[in-house]
């Protein structure tokens, strides 16, 4: 196979039609403003093109780096955007589904979980040998990742408990990259086998991989971080005006 051929995972083109359906339904009746349309359609698009594309294929058979790019979209960058498409009647309509019994504890827990399991040699090697492992592999990091940018979005944490919630998330997650990074061998059989691309040995196709998916969550975090921070900063200044004015 060609590396620049597609590479498809069609459950994933069903579920972001049936998602992009239930938006339209719950958005029936409700003037949603466009950035918030196009922030879940961008979610959407980036999980059906990264999992259906030559992307895929350069992941599923050649390039560790180009599998890992893949995770960092799927469970990081697109849910992170179809949450923030979420209206806020929509994410009232989710809490009273039972989404508002999801305690917020116990997610980060989970997220980091699901980031390290999906990505120990065993279960990385099985699902590439397989194929239809893969399914399982991108279902839990795109499932793990709306859950864990809920707590966000859904305005359950404020901004002190927020900082903390995406500083020890980015901690905690930072160990997987860096221990690509810093490696002088190949985590995966499955990659050392595989046929080379770009001059790239298993060793350095995984060190590029680190520093790709650190690099992608360094600005995710610090971007979401920072909004907790001018949010902390905004308050804090209402509370100055409020006692300068009495």
């Amino acid at each position: 196979m060609s590396p620049s051929s597609f590479g498809f995972e069609p459950l994933f083109l069903a579920l972001a039609a049936v998602a992009a359906l239930l938006y339209w339904r719950a958005a029936r009746g409700e003037t949603v403003p466009r950035w918030r349309l196009a922030a879940f359609a961008s979610g959407l698009f980036l999980i059906a093109a990264s999992l259906n594309s030559p992307l895929e294929n350069l992941a599923a058979h050649y390039l560790l780096l180009m599998h890992l790019l893949q995770n960092a979209l799927i469970a990081d960058v697109a849910p992170l955007l179809v949450m923030l498409g979420l209206t806020q009647r929509m994410r009232g309509d989710l809490i009273r589904r039972g989404m508002g019994r999801v305690r917020s504890r116990w997610i980060l827990p989970a997220w980091l979980a699901a980031w390290y399991l999906t990505h120990i040699a065993p279960f990385y090697d099985w699902a590439l040998r397989t194929g239809w492992g893969l399914n399982i592999e991108h279902a839990i990091l795109i499932a793990v990742g709306l859950l864990f940018w809920w707590p966000i979005v859904s305005g359950r944490l404020n901004p002190p408990a927020g900082i903390a919630y995406l500083a020890a998330a980015f901690v905690g997650s930072a160990f997987l990259g860096l221990a690509y990074i810093f490696s002088s061998r190949p985590f995966y059989a499955f990659y050392e086998h595989a046929p080379r691309l770009w001059g790239l040995s298993p060793a350095h196709d995984q060190n590029l991989g680190g520093i790709l998916m650190n690099g992608e969550q360094t600005l995710v975090f610090l971007l979401t971080i920072g909004y907790f921070v001018w949010r902390l900063l905004d308050e804090e200044r209402a509370r100055e005006e409020a006692a300068t004015a009495r």
